[in-house]
C-alpha cells in the first residue's frame, strides 16, 4: 500500500502537535500555530499556499446553550403567572435551539465576542490543464471539553435528548396556555399537568448548564488525525511529481485545513462563501475527513440530520468501491442530530462532497470531546488506510471514473 510510506510522517506530525502545541480551541493562538506549521510543511510541495483570515464568534454555539436554559427557567415560572410572556421566552429558547445549536445559522452570534480564525489552503496543480478539482479537508481546532460526556458517558445522550424535548415542550405548553389565557380557561387540569411536567424537567435542563468546562481538549483523533492525513496526501503528491508514482493529470488538489469547525463550521462556511464562484468554475468535489482512529471501522456519511445536508451519492458509492477493492469493510450511514461536519458547507451550497471517517459508528467514543482524546488512542495504521482511500478516490476522479 503506497500510503504506508507516509505513516510515520503522519503519526509523527500528530504527536508533534499534541506535544508541542497542545489543545487548539477555535480561533486560538494554538490553532494559528498549527496553521503556521502546515504552511511551512506545504510550501516546499504546493504550487501555492494561502492563509485566509476571517472573523466569527467561536463561543456562540456553546454559549447560546446557557441562554436557552435561562429562557426555559423563566418560561416555566411565567407559565403560572403570565402565559404570553412565558410564550415569548419559550419561543426565544426554541429559536436558539433550532437556529443556533442544531442548524448552525449564527442566530445568536451578535451577543458573543468576535475573534479571528485562519484557514490554510495548499494548492497542487496537475500535470496538464486543470479540468476538475478535489478539495481534501480536515479541521485544525479541538473542542472545549464536554463534561456530560466525560462523567455520564453514553447516558449524556439521554440528558441532551431530554433537554431538547423539554425546550420543545415548553414552547408547546406555553402556546397552549397562552391561547387558553386569552379565552378564559387557563386553569384547566390538563394545562396544570403540563406545567408540573415542565417543572419536573428543570433538573435535566439544569444539567445542561454544566455541559462544558470551557477547557479545550487535545483533539488527537478529533480532528488532528484528519489534518495529518491531509498533510500526508500533500507529501504523497509532492513525491509522486518527482517519481513514477501516479500523479494527477487534470485534477487540481486542494489541501484545506479549516479553523473553527467545533464552533459550528465557521471556517468552512467562510471558505465556501469566499470561493463559491471559483469552486463552481470547474467540477469540484470535497473529501472531508473526520475522526481517524481505527482502520477496522471505516465509514462514509451520506448525510447530516441536523443541517439537512445530503452528501453526493456518487462519492459515497466511490468510497465503498475503493474500500471493497482493498477488502476493507465500510459502514454507510446518516449522521444523527447534533453531530455535524464541515462537509455540509459544501453540500448545502451545491458542491458534491462526502465525509470519511474511521471510528466505530455504533457507539459513542469514550474519548470524544474529552481530555482523553490523546494520540495513544489513534492507530497509526488508520492514517495509512484513510490516506490510501483518499488517493484512490482522487485517482478515480482524475481518470473520470466518477461518472
Amino acid at each position: 500500500m503506497l500510503a504506508s510510506r507516509h505513516q510515520d510522517y503522519m503519526f509523527g506530525l500528530l504527536k508533534k502537535v499534541i506535544d508541542e502545541i497542545g489543545p487548539r480551541p477555535p480561533c486560538s493562538e494554538a490553532e494559528k500555530k498549527l496553521g503556521r506549521l502546515l504552511v511551512e510543511e506545504w510550501k516546499p510541495i504546493c504550487d501555492r499556499v494561502d492563509v485566509e483570515p476571517f472573523t466569527c464568534s467561536p463561543t456562540a454555539p456553546l454559549g447560546s446553550l446557557y441562554i436557552m436554559v435561562l429562557c426555559y427557567f423563566v418560561a416555566v415560572i411565567l407559565y403560572w403567572y403570565f402565559p404570553p410572556a412565558a410564550l415569548v421566552m419559550a419561543t426565544v429558547g426554541c429559536s436558539i435551539l433550532l437556529l443556533e445549536i442544531l442548524w448552525l445559522r449564527e442566530f445568536m452570534d451578535f451577543l458573543f465576542p468576535l475573534k479571528q480564525g485562519e484557514n490554510v489552503i495548499g494548492t497542487m496543480r496537475p500535470r496538464g490543464q486543470p479540468t476538475q478539482r478535489v478539495v481534501v479537508s480536515g479541521h485544525m481546532d479541538s473542542a472545549y471539553e464536554w463534561n456530560l460526556l466525560l462523567y455520564l458517558k453514553s447516558a449524556s445522550i439521554l440528558v441532551v435528548v431530554a433537554g431538547i424535548l423539554a425546550a420543545l415542550a415548553a414552547f408547546g405548553g406555553c402556546l397552549a396556555k397562552t391561547i387558553a389565557y386569552f379565552n378564559g380557561f387557563s386553569d384547566s387540569t390538563a394545562l396544570t399537568v403540563v406545567g408540573i411536567a415542565l417543572i419536573a424537567l428543570t433538573p435535566v435542563m439544569g444539567l445542561l448548564l454544566f455541559f462544558t468546562s470551557w477547557r479545550p481538549v487535545p483533539g488527537a483523533f478529533d480532528n488532528l488525525s484528519a489534518v495529518s492525513v491531509v498533510a500526508g496526501l500533500g507529501q504523497y503528491i509532492g513525491e509522486a511529481k518527482r517519481s513514477e508514482a501516479w500523479f494527477p493529470e487534470g485534477t487540481e488538489v486542494v489541501l484545506l485545513a479549516t479553523s473553527s469547525e467545533e464552533a459550528g463550521h465557521r471556517g468552512a462556511k467562510r471558505y465556501v462563501k469566499r470561493h463559491l464562484e471559483e469552486l463552481k468554475t470547474i467540477p469540484t468535489y470535497g473529501l472531508f475527513l473526520e475522526m481517524i482512529k481505527d482502520e477496522k471501522h471505516l465509514a462514509v456519511w451520506k448525510g447530516e440530520s441536523s443541517t439537512g445536508a445530503r452528501h453526493d451519492p456518487e462519492l459515497v458509492r466511490m468510497a465503498q468501491e475503493v474500500a471493497t477493492s482493498h477488502n476493507w469493510p465500510m459502514f454507510v450511514g446518516q449522521l444523527p442530530p447534533l453531530l455535524t461536519t464541515d462537509a455540509d458547507s459544501f453540500s448545502l451550497n451545491g458542491i458534491p462532497a462526502v465525509c470519511l471517517t474511521s471510528c466505530d459508528p455504533s457507539k459513542l467514543d469514550p474519548t470524544y470531546h474529552t481530555r482523553n482524546d490523546t494520540y495513544e488512542h489513534v492507530r497509526p495504521e488508520s492514517l495509512s488506510v484513510v490516506l490510501q482511500l483518499v488517493i484512490d478516490m482522487i485517482q478515480r476522479i482524475d481518470e473520470s471514473k466518477k461518472i
